[in-house]
Order: C-alpha cells, then sequence, then structure tokens
C-alpha cells in the first residue's frame, strides 16, 4: 500500500525550505563539514572549534541530520555523502554555494519577491543599497565566495561540456565572462590542439591567471582583462557560461555582436545555461529565473529565445545539447 504524503504536509515542507537553507549555510560558513572530514564528533568537539555555543551547535546539527546532511549515532555527528559536498576540498564543492545564498546580497532580495513580481522590477537597489555586482565590489568576502559559488557549477558542467561538443576541429577558444576559466580548462585538456583566452573584469585576472597555472595550462592559456560589452578576443570558439541570463535582451545582443564580428571564419558559440523547457517538463530553470528577477536586469530563456538573440546579433542557433548537470550547451555559430 502507497503512502503518499498528504497535501498540507508536503506545502509545510516547501513554506518551511528556508528553514533547511539557512541551515546549510550556517553549516557551510563554520567550515564543519571540513571539520567532519575524517570521523564523527560531537557538537561539543565542533563548537569548541569553531568558537559557537555548544547547545546551539548541537541543535543546528540535529536539525541538519533530520534532512540527511549527517547521522546522529548518540552523541556524535558524521557526514554523509549529501554533506560532504559541502567539504571545501570536494569535487564541484558547493560549500560557497550554500555560503553565498544566504549572504545579504542573494537572501534580502528574495524577501522582496512579493515587490519584485508587482513592478517586474530587480530588488538590489532596495534592499542593497546598490547593484549586485557593485555591492560585490564593495564586499571582497563575499565577491570571493560568489566566485567560489561560480566554480562549484562550473565544475559540474567543465568535464560534460567537452563530451556533447567536439571541439577538435578549432584551434582559439575564448572564455567570456569566464573568471577561473574553469570550463576553458575542461576543453584544453580534452582538446590538445587547442589555446585558450579567459576574458573577465581586471580584478579577476590575478584569480584566473593563478588558477590557469595551477591547472598546468600556463603554456596554452592566458587571462586578460577587458569588457565583453565593449570588445572581445578573436577566437574560433567562444564560451559563455551563466553570463546571458544576468542581462536583458538589448545588453546580450551587445555581448553576442562583439563575438559575432570578433569571430573567426566558421566560428561556434556555446551558451552554457539552464534553459527553460518548451514543453513545460520539470526543471529548476524556472526557479533560477525568478532568482534573476530580483537580483539582475536578466532572465533565464528557452532555445527559441535564445534562438531570436543570436539572429538579432548575426549568429544562427544550430542545437541545444543536455548534459548530466542543470546546465545546457547552447550551440550556434557566426551567421
Amino acid at each position: 500500500m502507497t503512502h503518499e504524503i498528504p497535501l498540507p504536509q508536503r506545502m509545510y515542507q516547501m513554506i518551511t525550505g528556508f528553514w533547511v537553507t539557512q541551515a546549510v549555510g550556517t553549516f557551510a560558513e563554520l567550515g564543519f563539514a571540513d571539520q567532519l572530514a575524517h570521523g564523527a564528533q560531537t557538537a561539543r568537539a565542533l563548537a569548541a572549534k569553531a568558537g559557537t555555543e555548544p547547545e546551539a551547535t548541537y541543535r543546528l546539527l540535529r536539525g541538519l541530520a533530520s534532512v540527511g546532511v549527517l547521522v546522529q549515532d548518540s552523541t556524535r555527528f558524521q557526514l554523509t555523502p549529501l554533506g560532504a559536498t559541502l567539504r571545501i576540498d570536494a569535487p564541484g564543492s558547493m560549500r560557497d554555494m550554500a555560503r553565498t545564498m544566504t549572504m545579504a546580497p542573494h537572501w534580502l532580495p528574495w524577501g522582496n519577491l512579493l515587490e519584485a513580481v508587482r513592478t517586474g522590477s530587480r530588488q538590489t537597489g532596495a534592499t542593497l543599497g546598490t547593484e549586485l555586482f557593485a555591492y560585490y565590489d564593495a564586499h571582497p568576502d563575499v565577491r570571493e565566495a560568489f566566485f567560489g559559488a561560480m566554480h562549484g557549477l562550473s565544475m559540474l558542467v567543465a568535464s560534460e561540456a567537452p563530451k556533447v561538443y567536439d571541439a577538435s576541429a578549432h584551434r582559439e577558444l575564448c572564455d567570456v565572462g569566464g573568471s577561473a576559466g574553469t570550463i576553458a580548462a575542461g576543453f584544453l585538456r580534452a582538446n590538445p590542439q587547442l589555446a585558450g583566452t579567459v576574458l573577465d573584469r581586471p580584478e579577476v585576472v590575478p584569480m584566473a591567471t593563478q588558477a590557469i597555472a595551477e591547472a598546468g595550462l600556463a603554456g596554452r592559456c592566458r587571462a586578460v582583462a577587458g569588457d565583453f560589452f565593449v570588445d572581445v578576443p578573436a577566437a574560433d570558439l567562444y564560451v559563455v557560461k551563466h553570463i546571458l541570463h544576468d542581462w536583458n535582451d538589448e545588453q546580450c545582443c551587445t555581448l553576442l555582436g562583439n563575438i559575432a564580428r570578433s569571430a573567426k571564419p566558421g566560428a561556434r558559440v556555446l551558451v552554457i545555461e539552464m534553459v527553460i523547457p518548451e514543453d513545460g517538463s520539470p526543471s529548476v530553470a524556472p526557479l533560477m529565473d525568478l532568482n534573476m528577477l530580483v537580483l539582475l536586469p536578466g532572465r533565464e530563456r528557452t532555445a527559441g529565445q535564445y534562438g531570436e538573440l543570436f539572429s538579432a546579433s548575426g549568429l544562427r542557433l544550430i542545437d541545444v545539447r543536455p548534459t548530466h548537470s542543470p546546465m545546457q550547451v547552447v550551440v550556434a555559430e557566426k551567421g
């Protein structure tokens, strides 16, 4: 006999979902996953290392055990495989994502979702007193967590994208707004004939340069400072990951138009985003779209909407390719 969860109980779980979000974010900020990496510990031991109140720490850990992040054995707590994704050294670590989503620049605007829906306007200015990226510039610690979160998302797709798109015919890759160059590194490892350029803001370049060197790719890849709304380097393969969803259609056409003008003959453009299914099938993309609604001028888009952006920018949509991640690879070519 099947025992379905009553609908009010399911709705209660949805309504109180933010409890779990904040509990995971606090656990990540305190670094407890790394403390538990070598075995189970008591809440009192963890609290002593973190400088937190022991009973409150116990209550936090017990709450997370109830949702599968930890396992509780009497007074000791141990990481589950799910909880281990919050370790700083975990492949595709979600630690910085948990921290970022519970920090002011993401958390506070979501509290104004009602106003965003009423007005159609992002809520960063109303809640932060400034726009999102300006807030990051003024708060380097928050910006560092955000970069870490984006790196974690990039790691989810960095090995996937080279599998779904064969780059063997290309010679020069440009990772537009590529941050630490995680996606570029994935393609360069899979394609020894490729040379790469990571384009990002001046303050990001030192981090990207270091990451490229640590990946052993300094001889084939460089990081350069620039503004993709002004110009992009010449290449025959462009990667644009989680960039277009930040901006409105006009801004996207400016960026894509710059790519089309700089692109070499036969160039391809790989847009990596969460594409909204046009058939309404289950997807995280519509919820990410709400994130864009409260934070930025941008939005998530359907394949058809990406095709319209490409057509207006001198490019042509080829297809959309799924990955084993929340993101898809939208392939376009120079028109």
